[in-house]
């Protein structure tokens, strides 16, 4: 009996220092719980604490605004004219008379080849021409005195003629011997030099012509019927980096079927020194304008796979809208639904929102926002 009362106690104690245990783990008795779960609370509650902290953002009201979409290309700088100057004659370079970067007017001559021959040829077609004309005077002196038929003065009168035509021709065959400008212009590139042998047909020099100048670009189809003749566009040479302005000035009829593209002449007048032909240059077209848009920065914009949408700025925390985008522009966005003119969205600091998060703005006062008073009593 007695070892049984003994088994029984043990047994007791056993159970009793069990339960015991498990209410202090649980923090039911008057000793506290485990320095452990204590700490495991602690931190629960400063984590619950830290998501309750306000996360810093800017703000911009939704406005209405005009707003214009555009369309982008790259093009080269051309010059009005541009062409190779050749031979029409195959001789030896006598003389060159203009460089490269000279400014040339039209009808200058810019090189001469040995033209002895020619010369001594039109002096000769010169004086056979004084000879019949002296002989064509004597016999209409002697028609009119009926002194010689018709038929003779024709014979003398048509002799004459046949030397202005020799005279004419000794006149050309001396000037193909020389290179004229055909228009006023600069020499871009000049390919002889004196005493070399050419040929009928060599290149000699390359004129251009820059006033004005023109930049050639190809949109495609669909963006090209919104593009008009006359309408402004925006040039941006590489080398300087400001904007210049230019004007459509041709816009081609048919579609090129290689590239499905329809081809725009830009003329682009007083660019001055800002461009050279052959420069690369940035043209940005304006193909849509909506005059009274609502838009917001377009910082604001929140993509995430195909869906865009904004943080709603309400008093201290915000909401997550998707909206639906229209029009772009450098800077803005065009908004078509989901948020209301004089809204304010976040436009900086999204990154650690979610829907419901409380915020502070930065920037209330310069933004105009009117929960400022509300978002900083919850900061404090």
């Amino acid at each position: 009996m007695t070892r049984r009362r003994l088994a029984i106690g043990v047994a007791a104690l056993l159970i009793l220092a069990a339960a015991g245990g498990f209410l202090w783990r649980g923090g039911k008795l008057p000793l506290g719980a485990p320095k452990a779960l204590a700490g495991a609370d602690s931190t629960q509650g400063k984590a619950d604490e830290s998501e309750d902290v306000a996360v810093p953002v800017e703000l911009a009201p939704a406005g209405r605004r005009a707003i214009a979409a555009y369309y982008r290309s790259a093009s080269t700088v051309e010059a009005d004219r541009l062409v190779e100057l050749v031979s029409r004659v195959g001789g030896r370079v006598r003389t060159l008379s203009a460089e490269e970067g000279d400014w040339v007017a039209e009808g200058a001559v810019l090189a001469e080849l040995e033209n002895e021959r020619e010369k001594v040829q039109l002096r000769q077609a010169e004086l056979k021409l004084e000879d019949q004309r002296r002989q064509l005077e004597r016999n209409r002196a002697m028609m009119d005195q009926k002194l010689i038929s018709d038929q003779e003065f024709d014979v003398v009168r048509g002799a004459h003629e046949l030397a202005e035509t020799e005279r004419d021709l000794a006149r050309i065959a001396l000037e193909e011997t020389r290179l004229r400008a055909p228009f006023a212009g600069q020499i871009t590139q000049r390919r002889i030099v004196a005493g070399q042998q050419v040929a009928a047909g060599e290149a000699m020099v390359t004129l251009a012509d820059f006033s004005p100048l023109r930049v050639l670009v190809h949109l495609p189809e669909a963006v090209a019927r919104k593009v008009s003749a006359g309408q402004r566009v925006l040039v941006t040479p590489d080398a300087e980096g400001g904007d210049l302005e230019a004007v459509v000035e041709r816009i081609a009829p048919v579609v090129d079927p290689a590239t499905s593209t329809v081809r725009l002449t830009l003329l682009l007048n007083g660019a001055g020194a800002a461009v050279r032909a052959g420069g690369f240059v940035k043209v940005r077209i304006t193909t849509d304008t909506h005059t009274d848009a609502l838009a917001v920065p377009k910082t604001a914009l929140v993509e995430e796979g195909g869906l865009r949408s904004l943080f709603v700025a309400e008093a201290d925390t915000v909401r997550k809208v998707e909206i639906n985008a229209g029009l772009y522009d450098e800077q803005y966005v065009e908004v078509l639904d989901g948020v209301e003119e004089g809204a304010f969205v976040v436009t900086a600091g999204q990154g650690g929102l979610r829907h419901g998060s409380r915020i502070t703005a930065l920037n209330a006062a310069a933004a105009g926002y009117g929960g400022a008073a509300v978002a900083s009593a919850a900061g404090r």
